[in-house]
């Protein structure tokens, strides 16, 4: 009986169980994308499958860091090389969606607006991180994956032609946090890449101030996953219902 529980404590808490369960989350979006595609009534409404898309686009790397992270023997010290980067690519979007609230005209801008307060605050408090040039110019690899973020959304809403003149600036700014989203968790996965290919041991500088950085990411990101992923995207479909020719891409 002891040797069972071992067993299946060790089963429901190894590897092959970190790797399942992201995996079963993508099979069932790529499903529901597939049958969304099939039973979709309105040809010009793609927000559902875009929605659907994104997800499993974000979540790929999440199997990569899921298996570099439980692999890695202290997690948390791991956690630090990337938290900060992360939580400055999601204060972004945020921060984006609360800047398009006038554009918006429906009342779904509190939930940007929190998130964004707690992605500022997390920064602030668990990872210490100081509001001046010479921190943000540390960061300067954020600043290019934004940069490249919005370039995209200006090109591809340019050249799509099918938003009208006064949306165009909405549908970039919308355009832009959804492509800044999924690319939040790739300083993540390359930081994580370097590391393991370096073969470098990630050690503890300070106990205490790793697992505060852990509680305050892990809760900021439950967070803003809620928040962007629920009143945000109902609040997005009430924007397009102005504009059926298109429906702006976007994961929240």
């Amino acid at each position: 009986m002891g040797e069972a529980t071992r067993w299946l404590r060790k089963t429901l808490h190894g590897r092959i169980m970190n790797m399942v369960l992201p995996c079963v989350l993508i099979l069932a979006a790529m499903i529901l994308f597939y049958y969304c595609h099939v039973t979709a009534q309105d040809e010009n409404d793609r927000s559902s499958k875009h929605f659907l898309g994104l997800i499993v686009i974000q979540m790929l790397p999440l199997v990569f860091l899921e298996l570099q992270i439980t692999s890695c023997p202290d997690p948390e010290a791991m956690l630090a090389l990337f938290g900060t980067k992360v939580l400055l690519l999601h204060g972004c979007f945020m921060f984006l969606r609360v800047c398009a609230w006038p554009l918006m005209e429906v009342g779904i801008g509190w939930s940007n607006l929190a998130g964004t307060v707690a992605v500022a605050g997390v920064l602030h408090w668990g990872f210490r991180f100081r509001w001046r040039f010479h921190s943000i110019l540390e960061h300067k690899d954020v600043g290019c994956l934004v940069l490249l973020a919005t370039v995209g959304s200006i090109v591809s809403e340019t050249i799509d032609g099918s938003t009208k003149l006064p949306m165009l600036l909405e549908h970039i700014i919308f355009t832009a946090s959804s492509y800044i989203e999924v690319l939040g968790f790739v300083p993540a996965v390359w930081l994580v890449h370097l590391t393991a290919k370096k073969s470098d041991d990630v050690t503890r500088t300070g106990g205490v101030d790793l697992q505060r950085q852990a509680v305050f990411f892990f809760e900021c990101s439950w967070l803003v996953s809620t928040s962007s992923r629920t009143l945000s995207r109902r609040g997005r479909s009430n924007t397009c219902q102005g504009s059926p020719q298109r429906a702006i891409p976007s994961t929240s």
